[in-house]
Parts: structure tokens; sequence; C-alpha cells
């Protein structure tokens, strides 16, 4: 017989259809088996039951981050922070580089993300013959914090055969100064080759995968969208690193790359499998294209120029005849279908597959997703609930970004990841932090949900702000809808899985700004414990 676990006395936030928060919780093995008050539920006990009481401290759910990179984010761990509140010029940076250098091997490359041109006190981006200051033995390479923008020295081009001769390739470009040199600077697929070539080794993989594992437990994140990295190889090694156990979280794994996306789809495709092959461990999900730019670049595809460039509307990586070609066969085949999709326009033509896909192949419970969904105008969201599309907002870009979104898009920001345009016209949004883009720490995209303001103190949308338990919806059974698995996962009901979470108090009874300094205490996953703050932390 398995222990039988009874957790009374709490704030048990269910999350089912009525929102209702219960004062208790029974699981026994992995599973869910009573939910209701501590009087019914001591009721339970028996020779081999445990009691815990909970005093009055939130128990919910387990947070689903429905996208996010855990290798990317897991390998930068291995990579020079440009975060690091001591970086604050290119100068400062370049002191992180040459320690790096120094302890490097020659030929392998110098690592270093999170850079924001607009936070650094020479407001630019450091040019190729200033990295070759640092070493001209290693490829250098400085990624950007939207992960879409790098800039790298004479010896990343070097392995990348890149030239001031070659030319730019499709949604990107290669930046040259006025008399035609490379500057170094990689923008949109430009980057994403170039990130390819700069890829980590199996090794270095599987230590990201622990790494990063490792922090979201600590966060309460006990299921993740993975949304794609390196290709395929990626996808095998995150496979594996699951079937391990070196990956606590249950994984849906879209299924496409940053560079040649449209080559992974078209294989993907072809072979035979489609969405949900897998367990509740490891699940195949969406394969994924990326239809333009980064929303703090900024380079996203807009219907109307930019608010701050009157000549320019950002980048698209696809015409809409490529993407109907690669998407409508992967909906008839049964694939769920997603794309990064941040400017209006982008989404616009996103929507324009789905609604040609599923009038050519009508298919019920489709559920295609918009990834990011940045420029959600009120006729987008209309669109989207009429096709039972399910998009993916990042409210806490709202914190680190905001500023900049009023600045670039003016008016737009107000629609950009609206939670309550979301809610009042029934679409079900999903909420995702886009780590390594910004904090994965999920009370930092929910406190963003609740008062819609950036780090500065700017309010930015007001009428999209949603309550706690809206949000809280947003970020557990909505992620699991996103990904088909609402009925296993995501709310604290009998025979659902037990993937749970406590904090160190009550959630309901915090002032908002407290519930940033909120920390989780346990995480369960599958009825084991992953994480405890009071004893060892992460546990094998």
């Amino acid at each position: 017989m398995e222990k039988r676990y009874l957790y009374i006395d709490g704030e048990v936030i269910t999350v089912n259809a009525h929102d209702e928060v219960a004062e208790a919780i029974a699981i026994e093995g992995n599973k869910i088996i009573a939910v209701g008050s501590s009087e019914d539920i001591l009721q339970l006990k028996n020779e081999d039951s445990e009691v815990i009481d909970l005093n009055g401290r939130t128990l919910m759910p387990g947070f689903i981050d429905s996208h996010l990179h855990i290798t990317m984010y897991g390998t930068n761990e291995l990579s020079i922070s440009c975060k690091s509140e001591h970086i604050n010029s290119i100068e400062d940076l370049f002191v992180e580089l040459k320690n790096r250098a120094d302890e490097t091997p020659k030929g392998e490359w110098i690592r270093a993300w999170g850079y924001n041109e607009q936070n650094m006190k020479e407001g630019r981006f450091p040019t190729k013959e200033e990295l070759d200051s640092v070493s001209t033995d290693h490829p250098i390479i400085i990624v950007r914090t939207c992960g879409h923008i790098s800039a790298v020295n004479s010896q990343a081009l070097k392995l990348a055969e890149i030239d001031k001769a070659t030319p730019d390739p499709e949604g990107g470009s290669y930046e040259k100064d006025e008399a035609g040199e490379l500057t170094g600077l990689m923008i949109e697929n430009a980057h994403m080759k170039m990130f390819n070539i700069a890829a980590f080794t199996e090794k270095e993989m599987e230590e990201a995968h622990a790494i990063a594992s490792s922090k979201f437990a600590e966060k309460g994140i006990t299921s993740i969208h993975d949304a794609t990295g390196y290709g395929m190889d990626n996808l095998r090694a995150l496979q594996l690193a699951a079937q391990n156990g070196v990956v606590k979280q249950r994984v849906y794994a879209m299924v496409g790359a940053l560079s040649e996306a449209q080559d992974v789809v078209k294989h993907m495709v072809a072979s035979g499998i489609t969405t949900g092959l897998g367990d509740h461990r490891f699940r195949i999900g969406p394969v994924k294209l990326f239809l333009d730019g980064s929303s703090s670049g900024p380079t996203i595809w807009t219907r109307e120029p930019y608010t701050s460039n009157q000549n320019y509307c950002g980048v698209h990586y696809f015409s809409q005849e490529e993407v109907d070609e690669l998407f409508i066969p992967a909906h008839e085949k049964g694939w769920q279908i997603t794309a990064h999709a941040q400017g209006d326009a982008a989404i616009d033509m996103l929507l324009n597959c789905i609604e040609k896909a599923n009038k050519l192949h009508p298919r019920p419970n489709a559920r295609h997703r918009i990834e990011h969904a940045g420029v959600a105008a009120p006729d987008l969201i209309k669109r989207m609930k009429e096709q039972n599309v399910v998009p993916i907002p990042n409210p806490a870009f709202h914190y680190e970004y905001g500023d900049g979104y009023v600045k670039n898009y003016g008016d737009r920001a107000d629609h950009m990841y609206p939670l309550g345009d979301y809610l009042r016209e029934g679409v079900t949004a999903a909420i995702a932090s886009d780590c390594s883009v910004t904090d994965f720490w999920p009370m930092r995209g929910i406190h963003t949900s609740l008062v819609r303001k950036s780090h500065t103190g700017q309010t930015i949308g007001e009428n999209q702000r949603v309550s706690l338990l809206e949000a809280i919806r947003m970020y557990t059974i909505n992620g699991a809808f996103a990904s088909f698995e609402e009925d296993v996962k995501g709310s604290l009901e009998p025979g659902k899985l037990a993937d749970l979470i406590l904090f160190d108090r009550s959630l309901l009874n915090a002032g908002t700004e407290e519930l940033l300094e909120a920390q989780v205490e346990w995480t369960i996953i599958d009825g084991e414990l992953v994480y405890d703050k009071n004893k060892t932390g992460v546990l094998s």
C-alpha cells in the first residue's frame, strides 16, 4: 500500500471550474485522491498516513510555463551574464570576456548572453574589432537579451564562413558599416544561423538541463512547454534528459529550430508522427516556425509603421504562401501548429493560415497556438476565438521592456499581451515567461498581470489587468489546456496527477507587492518531493 499524505488547514487553491478554495487535500502515490475540508480529509487517515498542517499557507497546482527555452537557459548559466549588476558598460563586459578567454582553451567559444544595449553606458553593441581586441584565438558571441540579435568577432565569422560578400539570409541581415565592411552584428535570421554554429556539446547540454530543471523546481514550475533551441539534436537531448530524470518537470516539446525551422517542420510532417506522441513526462507538442522578430529588438512585424520610426514595419521570415505550404499539410496530418508571432501583421498571417487549414480540413479541437501574440489587437482576438486558438502571452515582458514598447509602438502597447481582452472575449490564454528572454519566476509574470507596470512604474494598458485567481488559472490549467492535458493536470481535483506546490504564506491574503516576496516551500511532481526549501533544496 502506498503512503497517503493528508494536507490540512491550508488555503488550497484548486483552480477547478468554480475557482474553489478548499482547506485540505489528500494524495496517494502520484494522484490526488480527495480535496475538501480538513474534517473531510482527516476521515481518510489510515495506519500508513502522514498528516501535514499547512497553517494557512497556500497549496496550489504547480506552475505550467507554456513557453520557455530550457536548454538556452541552462547553457546561459554556463556563459557570462550581461544582466549581472556589475556589467553596465562594454568595458565592464570586456573584463569578464578576457577573464573567460584566459581560462578557455584556444578555439573554444566564449559566450555571453542577456546583452541590452539600451542599458549600457555606450548605448550600442560592441564592434567586431572591439571583440577581436579581447581574443582572436576564440570565437566570441554576445547574444542580445531578446535572443534575436548577436555581436560576434572575426573568428566567429570565419567559422561561419561569412564575409562582406555573403548575401543576407531571408528574414535577417549581416550589418555593414558605411564602407561595406561587416560590423559583427547579426540580426534576426543571421543571428539564428550563427547561434546554431555556436552550439553547445552534448555534455554541456546535459549539465545545462540539470541546472535549469533545479532552478525551475525552486520556483514551483512542474511542467514546461519547451520552445526549441538547437533543432533536432536539442529535442533528442531533452527527451533523454526527461527519461533519465535529469529534467524533473513534465515536458511538452515544440518541434522546430532557431534556424531553418521550415526544414524541421517538413521532416516531422513527413515522419508519420504527430502531436501527442509520448507520455506525461515527455510529449511531442506542435510544429513551430518563427514568423517575425523581437518585441524589444525592436524587429516585430507590424501592420502600421513603428511609432518610433515611420519608415519601418519590422522583419518577417516567410510569405503567406510559404506558411500555408508548411502548416496546412501539418494540420491535415494531425499536428498542432504554432509560430512565434509578435507583431499584428505576423499574427494576422498565422490566423490566415489557420482559417484556411480549418476550412479545408475541418478538425475538431485542433487548439492551434500563437506563441507570444504580442500586438493582439481586438480584431485579431475575435478571430482567435472563432478558430479556438490558444495564445501564449508573456506579461512579464511589460516589466522589463514596457517602456520601450510605449516608445516604439505607442498606443498599441496597451494591446500587447492583453490578458483582460482575452478574458472578456472568452479566449483561453496560457501565460509563459519565454525564459531566458526574461525572468522565469512565475510571480513576476503574475504580479505584472495584476499591475501592468514597467520597472520604472509606467502603467501600460490598465484595462488589461486581471485578478490573482485569473492569473493563476492562466499559469496552470490554461497551460494544461494548451497541451491537451487539462484532464490530468493543471488543477487540484481527485484523479489528477499530484503536481503541487506550497508557498510560505497565504497568497490570497497577501498584498499585491507582497506577492513578489512569496517563496515556494516545496515542490512535488508526480507525487515525489523534488524541492524542499527547508531541508536540502533541490533533491536528486
